[in-house]
């Protein structure tokens, strides 16, 4: 009799630890909350890391965008819980090479059916019902390069910098060839300005000063912009066929290691705007 209340009361005490786990496991996973760039790796069972499909989670103001394989996408995203839903998801309608289109078409139809999310250390799992459709991960997913500065890879190289608040956008990018500005989240429209050789030599310059396989990593020095919608930035190094992203930092306080970098992408853009 003793032994079998023994087991009874160790059967309980395994019970009650296994429901507080339980209960500990769902809390956490009920506060879970989604900001910053992710990197796709999957959809469905299907590898399409190397077509560097990228989604970013305002949770400012609950917009999303990204990159969808060849167009840029954007829309709205509404989270109770770890209930995900996103709407009014749009794309530019540039086109798009090869099998790339078709993978797009197949992302962005999965991104409309998502209706949960879990997260298990950097990987992100976006699920319809218990099935998991598209599989992300929060650190860079393009294979180690190593970096150097030559002429077959220079007219490759740019620089994009975003920032967003609450109703407002701007988009700049930087290139050998040119400077495209825009207001547009879909990027809809986009002004295209020549840019003077020197201005570029300064900025390639400054990107090949900066090691942009670590640029992820950086800490922002302040995040302004999660609780009192300050401006949010992020800025993107392009290397040939490889996009560098840095974590979303408050606007006009960027990490060290890029401040000189923003400042002159911003400076061109003030100018350009001026003439």
């Amino acid at each position: 009799m003793k032994i079998l209340l023994s087991l009874f009361m160790l059967l309980t005490t395994l019970n009650s630890c296994d429901s507080s786990k339980k209960a500990i496991e769902n809390s956490k996973k009920m506060h879970e909350t989604l900001s910053g760039t992710y990197y796709v790796t999957k959809l469905g069972d299907v590898d399409i890391s190397s077509n560097k499909i990228t989604i970013n989670f305002n949770d400012i103001e609950n917009k999303v965008n990204g990159f969808a394989g060849c167009n840029n996408f954007f829309g709205n995203y509404t989270l109770e819980n770890n209930e995900l839903l996103f709407a009014n998801i749009g794309a530019s309608k540039k086109l798009c090479p090869g099998n790339a289109s078709n993978t797009e078409r197949q992302f962005l139809k999965a991104l409309n059916s998502v209706n949960s999310f879990s997260i298990s250390d950097n990987l992100i799992s976006f699920l319809n019902n218990e099935t998991v459709i598209i599989t992300a991960t929060n650190t860079m997913i393009a294979s180690k390069k190593s970096i150097k500065a030559n002429t077959d890879i220079d007219y490759k190289t740019s620089v994009k910098y975003t920032t967003s608040s609450r109703g407002t956008y701007d988009f700049i990018s930087i290139s050998k060839s040119n400077i495209l500005l825009s207001k547009d989240e879909g990027l809809q429209d986009i002004q295209k300005y020549l840019i003077e050789p020197k201005e570029w030599e300064a900025v390639n310059k400054m990107i090949e000063a900066i090691d942009a396989e670590t640029i992820q990593d950086l800490t922002p020095p302040s995040t302004k912009y999660q609780s009192d919608g300050a401006h949010q930035a992020a800025l993107a190094i392009i290397i040939g066929d490889i996009q560098y992203m840095t974590p979303t930092f408050d606007h006009g306080n960027p990490p060290e290691a890029i401040e000189a970098l923003v400042n002159k992408v911003l400076s061109i853009k003030e100018n350009t705007v001026k003439n």
